[in-house]
């Protein structure tokens, strides 16, 4: 008696036709790709591998295959059926670029598992050690870098096959521990918002080249600039030997030991060269000034100036970053290859990257959403009151610990006091808030002042206060965002940590609902998702629609935002711009 095949290669409609009513029937559908390389804009879609449950599964070699049996795929990617895959991104970008996307909804065991990683315990996700984990099976991975561009043998379609119908038991048993946890919802989120991702990362932002070049060569002056001025500094008078026994020219102004030794020759008071240590001195050493300008510019030169032409792509022109979906334990995004998310602020930078021709970006961010989070958990009712009211926080702030009228509030003072709501909210004391200020804001205060601020602080906010002394006092392993999320602690875990953890988890789990609706208000339109920093979008779309987009884009992000807070109203604050730097 012979076996049933395990798969059958597909490449006309007439082979597909008895796999037809399967294939639409089925609840679950097991996908994987295999691909000619890793870029989805270079590289070649190979093969298509389509399990459902006790059946073959069905290898669409996309070489050969006929447009009737291309149609057919194409439905069946966009219908009721929930579309299991491993590292979905990867394949979802392959199969768009095919002209085969997908639609409705997905489960993704790659994200399953780094939402499962504080239960299971495990740090890589392969599909091989999640299958391992779960399903108690060894997944020969040997084929996975083999060449995919020829003619295949039976041993690569038989891997690829393989790695299509166990993705449906992995599934099952994935689910069994999503629903221990209580994290379905979380899960839905996170496979919601894959589309988004998708879109942005094969769209891509775009650089305007020369006028990075440009700023590259003043940031190179700027540069050469302190180094002089530095070693002019630091040079002793000429009876003296240098500081090592050679003339001063040879210092390392990149090494920190040499630097230290060098300004603690100066007689300057410092025992490390940190930001934190120079900041607060530098009004009264000029040298640690000019020490923290050459840092400055040698820093964004090698970490952005020089590296990031290398990676735009070849044939779009354009930076396509990569994004991480739960980059962090909160589930924030991380990003890389660029990473977009750590680009200065300011707008000699962010003025590099624009809209192409006859488009505009549209670009949007969540007004002070953390502080938001935190009055809707704290049940302030000062915090709660001044939301409802559209009142200015940081003024407010301003007013109550300064003690002081709010149309009497100065720009340095609301200022001050970004610092305090920040540093504050997250249990900073006096110290911490001192450098805080400085370093962040460039706000100097004394010591005395900032232990005022702080008092004052949390008497004006009672709600935060209790809050934290909450926190503090539970003695729950177990931290949840208001989106469900969930995080386990270790003991001795840090106070700001614990509050600041399930905050900064709500308002990634917002973003996500946000990118995940964007996706379909936006259809119909030119618009493009093409980046996301915390709590901002970037849209790209033609000038024509631009306003419409805008629109879109505020009462999404909004409505995202509403779903999660019902006490405290949230607000996303829209530009319509030719570069970054106009929002």
């Amino acid at each position: 008696m012979s076996m049933e095949p395990l798969f059958e290669v597909v490449t006309e409609y007439g082979t597909l036709q008895k796999h037809v009513h399967q294939l639409e029937s089925a609840k679950v559908l097991g996908i994987d790709t295999e691909t000619t390389g890793l870029d989805p804009i270079q590289d070649k879609l190979r093969l298509v591998q389509i399990a459902t449950r006790g059946y073959l599964t069905i290898l669409f070699d996309m070489v050969r295959v006929d447009e009737p049996t291309l149609s057919f795929l194409r439905e069946l990617l966009c219908g009721h059926a929930v579309k299991v895959f491993q590292n979905a991104k990867f394949d979802m970008k392959f199969l768009r670029q095919a002209g085969l996307p997908v639609a409705g909804r997905v489960f993704d065991t790659y994200i399953a598992g780094h939402l499962l990683r504080q239960t299971t315990g495990l740090a890589k996700f392969g599909l091989d050690t999640l299958v391992q984990h779960y399903l108690s099976v060894d997944l020969p991975k040997q084929e996975q870098t083999s060449d995919w561009t020829g003619d295949l043998s039976q041993a690569q379609y038989l891997y690829a096959a393989r790695d299509a119908a166990i993705l449906l038991p992995l599934r099952d048993a994935m689910i069994r521990g999503l629903l221990s946890e209580d994290m379905m919802d979380v899960a839905r989120l996170e496979f919601g918002c894959l589309s988004a991702v998708v879109e942005m990362e094969l769209t891509g932002i775009q650089l305007d080249l020369g006028r990075w070049q440009q700023l590259g060569k003043q940031l190179e002056q700027q540069r050469e600039q302190a180094s002089i001025a530095l070693r002019r500094l630091l040079r002793k008078p000429a009876i003296q030997l240098s500081l090592f026994g050679e003339d001063t020219e040879a210092l390392n102004l990149d090494s920190h030991h040499q630097v230290l030794k060098a300004l603690k020759n100066e007689g300057i008071p410092i025992t490390n060269t940190s930001k934190s240590q120079l900041v607060p001195l530098a009004g009264q050493y000029p040298v640690l000034q000019q020490l923290l300008d050459y840092r400055r510019a040698a820093k964004v030169l090698q970490a952005f100036i020089y590296s990031i032409p290398q990676t735009i792509h070849p044939v779009s022109g354009r930076l396509h970053p990569q994004y991480h979906q739960i980059g962090a334990s909160t589930g924030r995004f991380s990003c890389g290859h660029p990473n977009l998310q750590q680009i200065p602020r300011s707008k000699e930078f962010r003025s590099c990257f624009v809209a192409k021709p006859h488009h505009k970006l549209v670009i949007a961010d969540y007004s002070q959403i953390e502080l938001r989070v935190i009055a809707e958990m704290s049940h302030d009712k000062t915090m709660m009151e001044a939301y409802a009211t559209g009142q200015d926080l940081h003024r407010l702030t301003a007013s109550l610990v300064a003690n002081k009228p709010l149309n009497d509030v100065t720009k340095h003072e609301r200022q001050a006091a970004k610092a305090i709501n920040f540093g504050l909210v997250y249990a900073m004391g006096a110290r911490g808030l001192k450098a805080y200020a400085e370093t962040t804001y460039g706000v100097r205060m004394t010591l005395d002042e900032a232990e005022t601020f702080r008092k004052r602080f949390f008497e004006a906010y009672s709600g935060v206060a209790n809050w934290h002394k909450s926190v503090r006092m539970s003695s729950l392993s177990v931290t949840r965002t208001l989106g469900g999320r969930k995080h386990r602690w270790k003991q001795g875990t840090g106070v700001s940590g614990l509050y600041n953890w399930s905050v900064q988890g709500t308002a990634a789990d917002i973003v996500k609902r946000a990118l995940a609706d964007l996706v379909n208000n936006l259809s119909g339109t030119t618009a493009k998702i093409i980046g996301m920093v915390h709590d901002e979008i970037i849209v790209e779309t033609h000038r024509s629609e631009a306003e419409q987009t805008a629109k879109i884009l505020k009462e999404t992000m909004e409505n995202a935002g509403a779903q999660f807070l019902h006490r405290v109203p949230v607000i996303a604050e829209t530009t319509v711009a030719n570069n970054w730097a106009e929002k």
